[in-house]
């Protein structure tokens, strides 16, 4: 009977918690295939043409990917302050 009450009141524990954590963004910009992103949210973001061209003046690690939806193995890793050319589908910044 304990477990039936308590259970409610964890789910809405972490459910606060995961809204109360905001989205994290890299610092800086990052410029893909000559577009500049600044201050780019966490996450994957399609490439419009291959080979994609990126230069990371960010705070954050960017991965290209073969394929789409960062499919695939990586084909670089940029570290912030590199500047990368390879060939990829999309890329998840860090």
């Amino acid at each position: 009977m304990r477990r039936r009450i308590f259970a409610p009141f964890l789910l809405a524990a972490a459910g606060l918690f995961a809204v109360a954590v905001p989205a994290q963004a890299a610092t800086g910009v990052l410029v893909v295939n000559g577009v500049p992103h600044e201050n780019p949210q966490r996450g994957c973001y399609p490439v419009p043409s291959s080979p994609v061209s990126v230069e990371n003046f960010t705070t954050s690690v960017v991965l290209v990917h073969s394929a789409a939806n960062c499919q695939g193995p990586v084909t670089a890793q940029v570290e912030p302050g590199q500047s990368v050319k390879a060939f990829g589908g999309s890329y998840f910044v860090f």
